[in-house]
């Protein structure tokens, strides 16, 4: 749950002090964590992020905070600046004790049975709610990532076994008994829609089987990689366009180590891969390394 901010904290609007809702205020304090960072200066982060926290905001709040520039959240950003040196300050006896209590979290929600073995499990904390990022200049940055509550999460288990409680007051969304997957738990985030997982610990025996998996292909791979070569080079030669630019691509993924890429939506990140690359990410040089070409 949210924690306020202390009373001394206020949040400005148009030069004069504002008590805001709760829920407006969590949204404004992912904002001002954010004051000194880059995003901050961003159009589309900016327009995003006023975008949902207006859709938060009780009605008398939407109705007075209609410009993002007049809000001031120096004092909620200089807060969080002086809590994080406090952490830095911290003394080592503060820290042993934070650690020990972390273990004992661990402990207690960070492993999983799984045939009689007991398993790591990876990521056990879901993601706190924030303000999305993306990758590059994604077009939804900015956008509010919610609080991921039990109502929204998957469990995934065997039947014999003893179901993790939600919390007082909530329920799972559902309770599954799928033994094909490796998954423990999953929900939808609310961003781009994608299915999140809570997975093993890559040194877990079941994900360690997947990737050894994955190394085995790669060493079926360097046997044949030498011949691999010698046919795209000797298609570049080919008399069929669709040959040569598929010869061209496997050179760019082999030398270059590139993903092969794919078509993306516009409202995804326009990260490219090999086959998605446009004339803008190639130059040409006439020179190169005191050799003309």
């Amino acid at each position: 749950p949210y924690e306020p901010l202390p009373p001394t904290v206020k949040f400005y609007y148009n030069g004069k002090e504002m008590k805001l809702s709760e829920e407006t205020e969590e949204v404004a304090t992912f904002y001002a964590r954010m004051l000194d960072h880059d995003y901050t200066t961003k159009t589309a982060f900016n327009n995003n992020f006023f975008h949902d926290w207006r859709e938060v905001m009780t009605e008398s709040e939407r109705a007075k905070i209609i410009d993002l520039f007049k809000c001031n959240f120096k004092e909620m950003h200089a807060y969080f600046v002086q809590k994080s040196e406090e952490r830095k300050a911290m003394t080592k006896e503060e820290k042993q004790k934070i650690k020990e209590k972390n273990e004992e979290i661990q402990k207690e929600y960070g492993f999983c049975s799984i045939d009689g073995h007991k398993e790591k499990i990876g990521n056990f904390k879901i993601e706190p709610p924030g303000l999305f990022r993306g990758r590059g200049e994604h077009p939804k940055m900015g956008k509010l990532k919610k609080r991921v509550l039990p109502e929204d999460v998957l469990i995934n288990c065997s039947k014999g076994s003893c179901i993790p409680k939600p919390p007082a007051g909530h329920k799972w969304k559902e309770v599954r008994h799928d033994s094909n997957v490796t998954w423990l738990a999953s929900w939808t985030e609310n961003i781009q829609g994608q299915v999140k997982y809570v997975m093993l610990n890559p040194s877990s025996k079941l994900k360690g089987e997947k990737d050894w998996q994955k190394y085995e292909t790669a060493r079926k791979l360097a046997q044949l990689i030498d011949k691999i070569r010698a046919e795209y080079r000797e298609d570049w030669k080919s008399k069929e366009m669709r040959i040569r630019q598929r010869a061209v691509a496997l050179y760019f993924i082999d030398k270059l180590a590139l993903r092969a890429g794919n078509e993306k939506d516009e409202d995804q990140a326009d990260t490219v891969g090999c086959c998605s690359l446009r004339v803008e990410h190639i130059t040409l040089h006439e020179q190169k390394d005191g050799k003309e070409y």
